[in-house]
């Protein structure tokens, strides 16, 4: 069974309303980790979101380490499914809700409350957004509108993530920051997707990785790209696109290796091969919606091209 674009675009576009991020409340006792990001900060794909997505898994590693032994450590995620690096930044959004947390920890100065630990996952969803029906990219995928479209995105992803970097270290000027890029969720599966996605996000991951190295914002880039080559049967959810349970101990692992400075060790019960790739010559299944988005992914890494090689640049330095 071939999994098409309505899956596909679900991965980061489209918000999961039976969901309801939980809020929690300014100012406490314990240093903070913060979580800023979309559907798989969020934990979708887990099947407990909140205690089994990567931002939970990394909270329960770092309460479990000796270095919040005492003090301990407040989870703070500020995720929400759908949200692009635009959604970010609308007054009240997560920038504007991650800048109230860090002020208010800051007052009294004496207390040792301040947010540690910030991870930030997003991109995916705006590289979704160039195929929505009605937009140039869906209805002309080989047009000079959906090249200048394409070229749009990735200026915005660029300027919103630079943006969102700037006033989270100012806010924060002593907070470890982490900008996590994506995965391939059809690496390995065989499928007519497998390839133009693989080029579609590596373009997103480009600017996210050549905008994390501004040495001003003192991030740590944290590639999962690699990890899930070959695994998307592995580790990928039902849906085809979210991570299941071990798909998000996987980002977690990458996340808390990152953190404490040490390579990636993956749990031993899913450090096992790739499983075998899935034959799907017979396409007949597949819907037109398909073979517009392969287009529209393959026109977009064209205009892409300069930001992709930033990409593997920076990759290559880290």
């Amino acid at each position: 069974m071939i999994r098409v674009l309505p899956p596909l675009a679900a991965f980061l576009f489209f918000a999961l309303a039976p969901f309801a991020a939980p809020r929690p409340a300014l100012s406490a006792d314990a240093p903070a980790y913060m979580a800023i990001g979309d559907s798989l900060a969020f934990g979708v794909g887990a099947q407990n979101p909140a205690a089994e997505g990567y931002v939970a898994l990394t909270a329960t590693e770092l309460e479990s380490h000796e270095l919040f032994a005492e003090a301990g450590l407040e989870m703070i995620n500020l995720s929400e499914p759908g949200a692009t690096s635009g959604d970010l930044l609308e007054p009240d959004g997560q920038l504007d809700q991650a800048l109230a947390e860090i002020a208010a920890r800051q007052e009294p100065q004496e207390t040792n409350d301040a947010v540690e630990i910030i991870s930030i996952d997003v991109g995916g969803n705006d590289l979704l957004s160039l195929v929505e029906t009605g937009l140039p990219c869906f209805e002309d995928p080989g047009g000079g509108p959906c090249r200048t479209a394409v070229n749009a995105m990735l200026s915005d992803l660029q300027g919103n993530l630079t943006l969102l970097l700037t006033e989270l270290r100012q806010a924060a000027p002593a907070a470890d920051i982490y900008v996590i890029d994506l995965y391939n969720p059809y690496s390995g599966t065989g499928e007519p997707l497998e390839v133009v996605a693989s080029l579609g996000v590596q373009m997103v991951n480009g600017v996210i990785a050549s905008v994390a190295a501004n040495p001003e914002f003192g991030a740590r880039f944290v590639s999962v790209y690699d990890l899930f080559q070959g695994r998307g049967q592995q580790w990928v959810a039902p849906d085809g696109i979210h991570p299941n349970n071990d798909g998000h101990r996987v980002l977690s692992a990458a996340l808390t290796a990152a953190i404490f400075g040490r390579d990636i060790v993956l749990p031993s019960d899913i450090a096992t091969p790739p499983p075998p790739v899935v034959d799907s010559s017979d396409n007949s299944g597949s819907d037109v919606g398909l073979t517009v988005f392969v287009a529209s992914l393959a026109v977009a890494f064209a205009a892409g091209g300069f930001v992709s090689a930033a990409y593997f640049l920076v990759r290559g330095r880290r």
